[in-house]
């Protein structure tokens, strides 16, 4: 699974939305809890049978399943399934009508008489419902009459039971076979093969599909709807690529590289993708980025690429696509026997998306992604001190940080430890081995263990079972008359609990004039020392070398050995290393012209981004001329970059023209709406004009509209409000209104008409412009917004565990209204606040470990933080993952630095 924070178009509301959603999965939900162990289990679910009608004007489903299965214990007298808030109207045992009973949570069914363990059962259950998870329906309506129906599932972790009585957990796997009857102008997908479409007498058709490899049931999938697809086949396997009514024009620039990756991972795993066939739906409103039902993927339309945006977009959706994908063996093939195992899942589609990145575009980008993932990592605070398998949860992915980002970090450590014959070998027999089964973390081990003659127990006992990961803090001196360098490390990381000191083999480069030596040492206690040669003073010394450990690093370096180092590293990550460390040294000519080099020549667009984001965050006139000279870049995500950072220079007003020019010329349309977010910020003469006009621009997925509009929110001219609120209105288009949304939120902010407005928009039924309201009043502090908002919250209808998020909003409203600042946590300043990653230096001043982001639309590094906003460690873990999926599947936001990020790189 991908989480709702992943792979978005360049648009401002869908910042919002993506970032509360991201939240919501890192704040434990309340209302269930997921749970942390296996279930002991009464019987084996063989196959499940399920048909269902849809009532789209009540929103209802109506389903009949048939349960075959055979029981594993004696003297049992009943069968429960998992069924919430399901009417069941009739039940049948065996083909006997039954008694029934139900619960909140559960259906009971009585035996005729004590079970026998093998004795086989079929139970039909007939029901209807109108489900609040699992199934959602996605309407046209009033406001928008032309949206096309759809109706679509997501089952993880435990919503199957949402709109079907099923056993509702991943440690039991069952043959599956999804009858749906729908408008016959629908188009339908499940698992598994179509088998038939058959035309029913009162005009509807009806759909059959049957899985015939077991799995576990939250990844059954069923969608419905006014669908187009396009097929392809992949080894004689049907392909294909699904997309809503109007959407057709964003197959190919979407799903292109779909066949490439199931080349890459069948050959390079050695086992062939294992289904029927391989489908890619992607549908309005998913409350995920993207879900791995087996065989039959489940997309947000958030991934989409508009073709002529394709250019701009490092790699289109092929993170989301990818991620997916390797799902379809780690997750679906062999799938975790539990929640606390899920990383298993997660920890390994997080892998092999930079591993087709590695393979696709190079080593230097998945490096890089690495890298950014690092210090995303060790700026989740709360995540440290829990082991990467616990079951201390609510949520199954409520460590997500852990589970994903930690998860594939271990893998590539994994790889490095093993060589890469070994690990592919590992992984083959584990996939072989355990074919068609749930696993847990052992099994793993097992497998690499049994394949490669390679014990990995410590390595496991340190990165899996163990929490945290090791914080170094490096310094040398040199000995002239010995020739040789010594090397003090220490690790300070306080052990206590799950976390303990790390014993890891530790690359060192050591530069001279005469060149660069690489010695290898084990890093095992707390504080040691060791003796290396050097013929003379070293040039620079880098600390493992390409950042082959998950770790954080303060190593202080002056700022000549830190140049030397930018110049000169051979790794991308250290040369960013140097990068971010250098954009805290102020009033130093020698580094300005040093990152304006590396930021026009790099040969790696990730270094030229980090270089320009260093020199915004120094800032001053020489700084800025060396950025300017970036908007020629030939990568427009670099010059993107190049845009946002002159945002941060507002005391220039020649930069009114410049800005004005870059937003009219430039072949980006991602390029000119960060320039003109950047007129905004900059508070530029002609902003005011220019962004108006901009407003009126067409352009794909409402790229340019989007950044005028963000540019009025940073401009604060109050003259915008009528604008604004045009935008924001009903019946615009969804994108545009958030981004309309977040700009009038902190405008005219004594105006109760804007407030009064925007709690109007929290009636609507549209998800996104649910979340991105609630943004916008947090943002603009009007007690007025307090009662609506607790009613939102009294109402439960916001899934995904947002209720603890939005009390903390309220929290901070109740705080504002009486003019002291909030007890806990506050919110990110709308749209726009992002994250940085890395993992760096630290300068000869004593800053820690460094970070670098990209940056997006409407921020940049030489913005001084907003005084309304106090960011919780949550909050950073969230924006995080928002801005890193955001920018690896559509690179239009980029990974951005929030404003709190010009005191302190993230």
């Amino acid at each position: 699974m991908t989480q709702i924070s992943g792979r978005f178009r360049p648009l401002v509301p869908a910042t919002c939305c993506a970032l509360l959603l991201s939240l919501a999965l890192l704040i434990p939900a309340r209302a269930s809890a997921d749970e942390p162990y296996a279930r002991s289990r009464d019987y084996d679910l063989q196959n499940v049978k399920t048909h269902l009608w849809f009532d789209t004007d009540q929103r209802k489903v109506r389903g009949e399943v048939t349960h075959s299965i055979s029981m594993l214990r004696d003297d049992l007298t009943q069968i429960q399934f998992d069924s919430v808030e399901l009417k069941i109207s009739a039940v049948t045992l065996d083909g006997q009508d039954a008694k029934f009973s139900t619960t909140a949570n559960v259906l009971i069914v009585p035996l005729a008489g004590p079970s026998r363990q093998g004795e086989h059962h079929q139970v039909f259950i007939r029901y209807e419902g109108q489900p609040k998870k699992g199934l959602y329906f996605v309407l046209p309506d009033k406001n928008y009459p032309d949206r096309p129906k759809e109706v679509w599932t997501q089952g993880e972790a435990e919503d199957t039971r949402y709109y079907i009585p099923i056993y509702d957990y991943p440690n039991d796997r069952t043959t599956s076979e999804m009858i749906l009857t729908v408008p016959a102008t629908w188009l339908t997908i499940s698992n598994g093969s179509l088998v038939g479409v058959k035309d029913e007498s009162d005009g509807t058709k009806t759909w059959d599909w049957k899985q015939t490899e077991p799995l576990s049931t939250y990844l059954i999938s069923a969608i419905a709807g006014e669908f187009v697809e396009k097929k392809d086949t992949w080894r004689g396997i049907p392909v294909r690529y699904v997309v809503p009514r109007g959407q057709e024009d964003t197959i190919d620039s979407t799903f292109s590289r779909t066949r490439q990756m199931l080349d890459l991972f069948s050959d390079k795993l050695g086992v062939p993708y294992p289904w029927a066939q391989y489908a890619q739906s992607s549908v309005n409103d998913f409350v995920e980025g993207g879900m791995e039902n087996t065989s039959a993927t489940t997309l947000t339309t958030r991934g989409l690429v508009a073709p002529a945006l394709a250019p701009e977009l490092r790699r289109g959706s092929d993170d989301l696509d990818s991620h997916e994908l390797a799902h379809q063996w780690f997750g679906d093939l062999v799938t975790c026997k539990d929640w606390a195992n899920i990383w298993l899942n997660e920890g390994f589609a997080t892998y092999f998306e930079h591993y087709w990145a590695e393979q696709r575009y190079g080593a230097d980008e998945a490096a890089y992604e690495f890298w950014r993932d690092q210090a995303g990592w060790f700026r989740q605070k709360r995540l440290y001190s829990v082991p990467i398998v616990t079951r201390n949860f609510t949520d199954s992915i409520e460590y997500a940080g852990n589970v994903y980002d930690k998860g594939g970090w271990v893998l590539k450590m994994l790889r490095t430890k093993l060589g890469d014959d070994d690990f592919f070998r590992g992984l083959h027999y584990y996939l072989e081995t355990n074919r068609g089964q749930n696993v847990v973390t052992a099994d793993l081990e097992k497998a690499i263990d049994h394949s490669t003659s390679t014990n990995v127990d410590h390595f496991f006992h340190q990165w899996i079972w163990r929490a945290g990961a090791p914080k170094y803090e490096v310094s040398y001196t040199y000995d002239a008359a010995a020739h040789q360098v010594k090397l003090n490390v220490k690790q300070t990381q306080k052990v206590e609990g799950a976390v303990d000191l790390f014993d890891m083999p530790v690359e060192i480069e050591i530069a001279t004039a005469s060149g660069h030596k690489t010695s290898t040492i084990q890093v095992s206690q707390a504080d040691e020392t060791f003796t290396l040669p050097a013929d003379s003073a070293p040039l620079m010394v880098l600390f493992d070398k390409g950042d082959n450990i998950l770790k954080s690093l303060e190593f202080k370096k002056d700022a000549t050995a830190l140049i030397y180092q930018l110049k000169n590293a051979e790794a991308v990550t250290d040369r960013a290393d140097a990068a971010v460390a250098l954009g805290a040294t102020k009033d130093n000519p020698e580094v300005v012209a040093a990152l304006g080099n590396s930021a026009q020549h790099d040969p790696f667009w990730g270094v030229r981004a980090e270089s320009l984001k260093a020199l915004g965050k120094i800032g001053g006139s020489p700084a800025e001329k060396q950025i300017l000279t970036a908007v020629n870049d030939p990568k427009p995500w670099v010059r993107q970059v190049a845009a946002q950072e002159l945002g941060g220079f507002t005391d220039d007003a020649s930069l009114g023209p410049q800005l004005t020019e870059i937003a009219t010329n430039d072949k980006a349309f991602r390029v000119r709406a960060a320039a003109l977010n950047a007129l905004g910020e900059i508070k530029a003469p002609n902003a005011y004009d220019v962004l108006t006009a901009a407003v009126k621009l067409d352009s794909p997925d409402d790229t340019l509209r989007n950044g005028a509009l963000e540019g009025l929110g940073s401009l604060a001219d109050d003259r915008s409000v009528p604008l604004l609120l045009d935008w924001s209105a009903t019946g615009k288009p969804f994108d545009t209104r958030g981004a309309a949304i977040t700009a009038v939120a902190g405008l005219d902010t004594k105006n109760k008409t804007i407030t009064k407005t925007l709690i109007s928009y929290l009636q609507e039924p549209y998800i996104d412009i649910k979340y991105a309201t609630l943004f916008a009043l947090t943002k603009r502090g009007d007690p007025d917004a307090i009662a609506p908002l607790e009613a939102m919250l009294k109402s439960g209808e916001l899934s995904l565990g947002t209720a603890p998020y939005i009390e903390m909003q309220i929290e901070v409203l109740k705080a504002k209204a009486v003019g002291k600042p909030p007890a806990g946590p506050g919110t990110a300043n709308g749209a726009g606040a992002g994250a940085g990653t890395g993992s760096g230096t630290g300068t000869a001043a004593g800053s820690g470990t460094g970070a670098g982001a990209s940056a997006g639309q409407g921020a940049n590094s030489n913005q001084p933080p907003s005084s309304a906003a106090t960011i919780s460690d949550n909050t950073l873990d969230a924006l995080k993952k928002l801005q890193q999926q955001m920018d690896e599947v559509n690179a239009v936001l980029a990974k951005i630095e929030s404003q709190l990020s010009s005191t302190k790189k993230k």
